[in-house]
C-alpha cells in the first residue's frame, strides 16, 4: 500500500496522477490544504519549542545577576548569606533530579500533555517566586520551577523525535540546542538591561506571558502520540531512589556554603549517593515497567553518546570556570575583564549548534562529533600553549574554535540517542543526556577544586619550604600558570581519547539535503536516508 501511495505522488507531481481531485465536503480545496501544510510545517514547531526552551533557561542564569538584590529585598544578612546560594544551586539540583522523573512520566502519559503540564508547572513556580515573601518559600518555589523547567528540553526533544523522520532531526535538535545556550548567554544581560525598571520581582513575573504564546504554538502544531497498553506505568519509587542519588551525589562533590567539610561527611554522602544507585539499578532489572530501561546501554550508540556526553559536560565545565579564572589570577585582569573573555567562548556556542545540526545532517552523526572532539582537544593544546597573556587575535581564535566545538556535539550526541530508543522512551533518554552531561559538569567542577587547587597548594608548599617568605608574586603566577598548564593538557588528552567513541553513534545521515536553514525540516523521509 505504501509503495502503491509513493507511485500515485510520484504521478501526481509528473502531472501524471488522472483528473484533478474533488474539493472536500467542506469546501477546502488543494490551497486550502497546502495553507494548512504550510501552517503545520514542523519548521514553526521547532521554532516554538525553541523558543520555549529559550525563555524557560532564562531563569537559571538570570538569577546570578539580581541575585544582591533579592537577598537585600529579603533582609538576608551577611550571616545568612551562606544559604542564599540556594537560590541558584537548589535550582540546578532540582532541574538535574527532575529530569529523568519527569521524562518517564511524558512518556507514560503523552509528551505533548506532560510539555503542558511542565511549562504550567513553570508559570506556577515564576509566580510563587515572585510573590515569595522569604527566603524559605523563595528557594522552594524555585523547587517547583525546577521541575517544570528541567521538563522543557528532553520533552521538546521527544517532540520533534515524534514529529520528524530520524534523517531529519539533526538540525532541529540542533537549533533548541542553540537556543537553549543562547539563554545561558543572554540570560544574566536580560536582567542587568530589565532589573532597574521592572524590578527582581518584576523579572519572573515577565516569565509568565513570555512562555503562553510558545506554548499554545505548540499546541496547535504538534500531534499527541498515541497511548500504548500499559505505557502509563511509572516507577515512582526507582524515580525517588535516582533524586536521592543524584542529590547526595551533588552536595558530596560541591563546597560547602559554611567552609570546609569534613572528609568524613563528603565520603558519607558519596557512599549513600553509591548505595541509591545501586538500589535504583537493582531495581530496574527487576520490575516489568522501569524508570528507564538499562537495556537500552547495551545499544553502542547509546552507551557511547551518553559517555561522549559526560565528558563535554567535565571539558565544558573546565572552560567556563578556567577562562575568567586565569584572567583574574594570572593575567591581573577585572572580574568584568574575565566576564568579557568568557563571552567570547560562549558567543559561538550557540552557532555551533545550529552548525551542528546542518553539518550532522549533511554528512551524518559520528564525523560531526569527532570533528567537535577534535575541536575540544586543538583548543585546549592551543591554550596549554598560550603565552602570559596571549594576544586578543590568539584569544579569539582559540575560543572560536573551543565554543564552536562545544555547541557542535549536540545535534549528533542528543540525534544518535533519540533514533536508538523506542518512541516511547524518547523523553526519557533524552533527559538522561541531559543529566549525564551535568553530571559530568558537576564532577569537572569537583576535579579542579581539589586536584587542580591541591596541585597548587602542592607547589605553593614547596616554594614556601625553599623560598620562605621571599617569595614574590611573579613565582606563584609562575606555578599558577603550571598548574592550568595541567589542567588544559589533561583536558586535551580526555578530548582527543573520547573521538574513538564517536565511531559507534548512529550514522544519522540523510541522502538529500536542503542547506537552506530550517528549510529541509519540511522535506519527508525518503527511501534513501538512513537514521540508523
Amino acid at each position: 500500500m505504501q509503495r502503491r501511495l509513493r507511485l500515485f505522488e510520484h504521478r501526481r507531481a509528473s502531472g501524471r496522477a488522472g483528473p484533478e481531485a474533488p474539493p472536500s465536503p467542506d469546501g477546502a480545496g488543494p490551497e486550502a490544504a497546502r495553507t494548512e501544510s504550510r501552517l503545520r510545517s514542523p519548521v514553526w514547531l521547532v521554532v516554538a519549542l525553541g523558543l520555549g526552551v529559550f525563555f524557560a533557561g532564562f531563569d537559571q542564569t538570570f538569577v546570578v545577576t539580581i541575585l544582591p538584590d533579592m537577598t537585600r529585598d529579603l533582609g538576608i544578612t551577611v550571616d545568612r548569606f551562606g544559604r542564599a546560594a540556594w537560590i541558584v544551586n537548589g535550582y540546578l539540583l532540582g532541574y538535574t533530579v527532575a529530569m529523568p522523573l519527569m521524562g518517564r512520566v511524558a512518556d507514560a502519559f503523552g509528551h505533548l500533555r506532560i510539555y503542558t503540564l511542565a511549562i504550567v508547572i513553570f508559570v506556577v513556580g515564576s509566580a510563587g517566586v515572585a510573590l515569595a515573601p522569604n527566603l524559605e518559600l523563595l528557594t522552594a518555589a524555585r523547587a517547583v520551577q525546577a521541575v517544570g523547567g528541567g521538563a522543557v528540553v528532553p520533552i521538546s526533544m521527544a517532540i520533534i523525535a515524534d514529529t520528524l523522520p530520524p534523517a531529519r532531526r539533526a538540525l532541529a535538535v540542533g537549533v533548541v540546542a542553540a537556543l537553549d545556550d543562547a539563554s545561558s548567554l543572554l540570560g544574566p544581560f536580560y536582567a542587568a538591561a530589565l532589573v532597574d525598571y521592572v524590578g527582581w520581582r518584576g523579572l519572573f513575573w515577565l516569565g509568565i506571558p513570555l512562555q503562553i504564546p510558545f506554548l499554545l504554538a505548540v499546541l496547535l502544531l504538534a500531534r499527541e502520540t498515541g497511548r500504548a497498553e500499559g505505557r502509563s506505568r511509572v516507577d515512582w519509587q526507582g524515580g525517588l531512589l535516582l533524586a536521592a542519588g543524584l542529590t547526595c551525589l551533588t552536595v558530596a562533590l560541591t563546597e560547602d556554603v559554611g567552609g570546609a567539610r569534613p572528609l568524613w561527611q563528603s565520603l558519607l554522602l558519596g557512599a549513600l549517593a553509591a548505595a541509591f544507585t545501586a538500589a535504583f539499578v537493582w531495581r530496574q532489572l527487576r520490575i516489568p515497567s522501569p524508570l528507564v530501561h538499562l537495556g537500552i546501554l547495551r545499544k553502542p550508540a547509546v552507551a557511547s553518546a551518553l559517555a561522549l556526553y559526560f565528558v563535554d559536560g567535565a571539558a565544558t565545565i573546565t572552560a567556563l570556570v578556567t577562562i575568567p579564572l586565569m584572567t583574574n589570577v594570572l593575567w591581573g585582569g577585572t572580574p568584568l575583564d574575565g566576564g568579557v573573555n568568557l563571552m567570547k567562548l560562549m558567543l559561538w556556542m550557540p552557532v555551533g549548534g545550529v552548525v551542528g545540526g546542518l553539518v550532522a545532517q549533511r554528512v551524518g552523526y559520528r564525523p560531526t562529533a569527532a570533528c567537535s572532539f577534535l575541536m575540544y582537544g586543538l583548543a585546549f593544546l592551543a591554550i596549554w600553549r598560550w603565552p602570559v597573556p596571549p594576544s586578543q587575535p590568539v584569544m579569539w581564535g582559540t575560543l572560536f574554535v573551543l565554543g564552536l566545538g562545544i555547541g557542535l556535539n549536540d545535534a549528533p550526541i542528543i540525534g544518535s540517542v533519540l533514533n536508538s530508543v523506542r518512541a516511547l522512551e524518547r523523553a526519557t533518554a533524552s533527559a538522561l543526556t541531559q543529566v549525564v552531561q551535568t553530571t559530568g559538569m558537576i564532577v569537572g567542577t569537583a576535579l579542579l577544586a581539589t586536584q587542580g587547587l591541591g596541585r597548587f597548594n602542592q607547589r605553593a608548599a614547596e616554594l614556601f619550604q625553599e623560598r620562605g617568605f621571599q617569595q614574590t608574586t611573579e613565582e606563584y603566577r609562575a606555578i599558577m600558570h603550571q598548574t592550568f598548564n595541567e589542567v588544559f593538557l589533561t583536558a586535551a588528552v580526555v578530548t582527543l581519547a573520547a573521538m574513538a567513541l564517536t565511531a559507534f553513534l548512529s550514522r544519522g545521515r540523510a541522502r538529500e539535503v536542503v542547506w537552506a536553514p530550517l528549510g529541509g525540516l519540511a522535506k519527508q523521509e525518503g527511501p534513501g536516508s538512513d537514521g540508523g
